[in-house]
């Protein structure tokens, strides 16, 4: 851990609090997340917040095309210096939620915490090929919850409706420099072949925020309010149609909120 703090020191940047930086130092954690995806020469591979590059050299060694994406300025300077004689690593200096992401690309990372929810969202709203990100576990937990459960919540109504996730190893917080607040886990994201989607996404968005800030109500009495909030005129139309019965927000499956979304969707352009 003293190699890493010097070699910080010497680029003059203590890690970051703002840019929620902790630095991967476990080399048995590194191999994991990057043997979990599963690389081949074929692949191009994204990485969001390659701070020293330690993932991105693992990544390069088996990647046919890594993009390392780096918002700090004197890190992405840095990999930019170490990575130049390597023809398949392309450093790029800004901000993760907003590099597009290549179709087809794989996602491996081990992302600041503090964009966890928006990246996941951006990830599974790509045409991506899987994600293998090092995230807090009980953000994993909220990935793979099941509808009903404590943790079961908008992001994961979000996400279950294009890809599937799964809990694939606990990470300890002395696996990183300086250590979290929290423990980590790996984490594998596939999209869902053949998925169905919502007939106006925007609706569907909107509809799953909505519903999800009484998340313990039941969901006649939620609907019917935000229907009257926001289309007025589709409310009796959309309640008599809507499957519903006795059930509170946080029990609908995703499915079901997609249904609810459909049945506004075609109530309006009727």
């Amino acid at each position: 851990m003293a190699w890493v703090r010097r070699e910080l020191r010497e680029l003059g940047i203590p890690p970051l609090k703002r840019f929620g930086q902790h630095f991967l130092l476990s080399q048995q954690v590194r191999k994991r997340l990057v043997d979990e995806a599963e690389l081949s020469g074929a692949d191009t591979v994204v990485e969001v917040g390659a701070g020293l590059g330690f993932v991105t050299a693992a990544l390069a060694s088996t990647a046919g095309h890594v993009i390392a994406i780096e918002k700090d300025r004197t890190l992405a300077k840095h990999l930019a210096n170490r990575f130049s004689t390597q023809s398949n690593v392309e450093v790029i200096q800004g901000d993760a939620l907003t590099v597009p992401i290549p179709a087809n690309a794989k996602i491996v990372s081990s992302p600041p915490y503090n964009i966890s929810s928006k990246l996941v969202l951006r990830i599974v709203g790509s045409r991506f090929k899987l994600a293998c990100l090092l995230l807090q576990e009980d953000f994993i937990r909220r990935l793979t919850a099941p509808s009903g459960s404590r943790e079961y919540g908008r992001l994961t109504v979000m996400l279950q409706t294009r890809a599937q996730a799964q809990h694939v190893s606990h990470v300890p917080k002395s696996a990183f420099y300086p250590e979290p607040r929290v423990d980590s886990a790996i984490a594998r994201i596939n999209p869902v072949a053949g998925a169905t989607m919502a007939k106006d996404y925007g609706i569907f968005e909107e509809l799953v925020r909505a519903l999800f800030t009484q998340r313990r109500r039941k969901v006649r009495g939620v609907l019917s309010r935000y229907l009257s909030a926001k289309y007025s005129k589709q409310t009796e139309d959309v309640l008599s149609r809507a499957p519903l019965d006795e059930r509170r927000v946080y029990e609908l499956t995703p499915t079901e909120f997609i249904t609810l979304a459909d049945l506004i969707a075609d109530s309006v352009k009727a």
